[in-house]
């Protein structure tokens, strides 16, 4: 089956809970506490899975001479966001004066990602 049908899924999964997650924030005026932590809780056990399934395929998909460079820009992709976030995060909870748009942006790039993988060129046996 490879990896990369099972890292699809899980993204996808990952993405629409974090979408199900921003509908919540955005439909519910006083949010509860113990539904966002269970959601949280439960979008964060996908997200926590995926890389090492990322980090399984890339070694799998890119050859042994270009392996360091190739999850040095793995993680640079990556850890942009880490930069980016905050900034953004917080000029849009500044203009809207809630989070609800930020974690909409997270589950659309989320699935953004998912399509992203299916580009990806899986090989069936190593040789």
């Amino acid at each position: 089956m490879g990896r990369r049908p099972l890292l699809i899924a899980f993204t996808v999964v990952q993405g629409v809970l974090v979408l199900v997650f921003a509908a919540y924030l955005q439909t519910h005026e006083k949010p509860s506490l113990w539904v966002m932590s269970v959601l949280l809780f439960v979008t964060s056990l996908f997200f926590n899975a995926l890389q090492p399934m990322a980090h399984a395929l890339l070694n799998d998909v890119v050859d042994a001479a270009e392996r360091g460079a190739a999850f040095g820009l793995f993680n640079l992709v990556g850890e942009i966001g880490a930069v980016v976030s905050p900034a953004l995060s917080g000029t849009l909870f500044d203009h809207y004066g809630s989070w609800t748009h930020a974690v909409y942006i997270d589950g659309a790039l989320m699935l953004v990602s998912a399509v992203l993988y299916m580009l990806i060129r899986e090989q069936t046996s190593r040789a």
